[in-house]
């Protein structure tokens, strides 16, 4: 673990003051930290995100004791076409730390990780949009492709297999960005590869965020805001094929519940949130996540 965190840290430390050290002062708005968001783009403006992502799943019901933890350096960046069009490009990093107890010889393992990860590219596109003088109401249908181009060491985290992605994302926001409710679903189709294909996934989220500071926004000026978010993330999975035949121990649900915090000014946002799962019913002998804590920043680029 000490290997996972010096080289996240390093990462993340580095990233963060190259980018926040470039940007101009551009307003940003609020958006869920672990869901989608059907606000716009400017036209032809960049938007940066990074997020360290910390997954822990150390519940193994096997002798085997698997303890795993993984983090994700997820970067988007995103480009406003129209103002109705945007594009997303997914591009992770990924630390990965495995410890299992050998079943031959019973002596613990312990393995690292790194490398890149699948690229994936989302187009969204808004087809109703409502500006009313206090908030707006927004929804998009997107559709996206998973890339092969991650590392083949972090098998099954990423795959050799092209995926297809598609669904859509709904904003509704009121008094003055007080309160802000995002709704999303996506439905990714996983596909064949060097005989392995995982399950297809269904991603569904509900978010809301609530603006505590300042509870009354000035007559001039644009202060600093302090957001309260509150997610609900769930993932649905079927089960993997291997040469054929299905396995097993895989696919599931599970679903979480997610406390959140965002501080935004001018220049950027800094966020950070804990996923803590509530349901879990995982397909035969799986570890359980503990958690997943998420900490990241977002700017806009000229």
């Amino acid at each position: 673990m000490n290997y996972i965190f010096k080289k996240c840290f390093i990462a993340v430390s580095v990233l963060s003051l190259f980018v926040l050290s470039i940007i101009p002062g551009n307003d940003l708005l609020s958006a869920p930290i672990n869901s989608n968001v059907a606000l716009p783009v400017r036209k032809g403006g960049f938007i940066f995100r990074s997020q360290a992502r910390w997954l822990r799943a150390t519940d193994d019901p096997t002798s085997s004791d698997k303890k795993l933890n993984a983090v994700a350096i997820t970067n988007t960046l995103v480009y406003g076409v129209t103002p109705d069009l945007a594009l997303f490009a997914i591009f992770p990093y990924i630390f990965r730390n495995v410890e299992l107890t050998d079943p031959s010889s019973g002596k613990r393992i312990d393995k690292n990780d790194s490398g890149i990860g699948d690229l994936t590219l989302i187009g969204r596109y808004t087809i109703y949009a409502k500006d009313y003088p206090s908030g707006t109401a927004r929804f998009a249908p997107l559709a996206g492709i998973k890339l092969p181009t991650g590392d083949d060491d972090l098998e099954p985290i990423t795959t050799e297999s092209v995926d297809l992605q598609f669904g859509g994302v709904s904003t509704i926001t009121w008094d003055f960005g007080r309160h802000e409710v995002d709704a999303d679903i996506i439905y990714r189709i996983n596909t064949e590869a060097e005989d392995f294909e995982k399950g297809d996934d269904l991603f569904y989220d509900l978010a809301y965020e609530f603006r505590v500071y300042p509870w009354t926004l000035p007559d001039v000026g644009a202060p600093n805001f302090l957001y309260l978010v509150a997610e609900a993330n769930g993932i649905f999975s079927q089960k993997s094929e291997l040469n054929g035949k299905t396995i097993d121990n895989s696919g599931g649900s599970i679903l979480f519940l997610s406390p959140g915090i965002q501080f935004a000014t001018k220049r950027y946002i800094l966020e950070a949130s804990i996923q803590l799962p509530v349901i879990q019913d995982l397909n035969g002998n799986q570890v359980e996540t503990d958690f997943v804590f998420t900490a990241g920043f977002r700017v806009n680029l000229p």
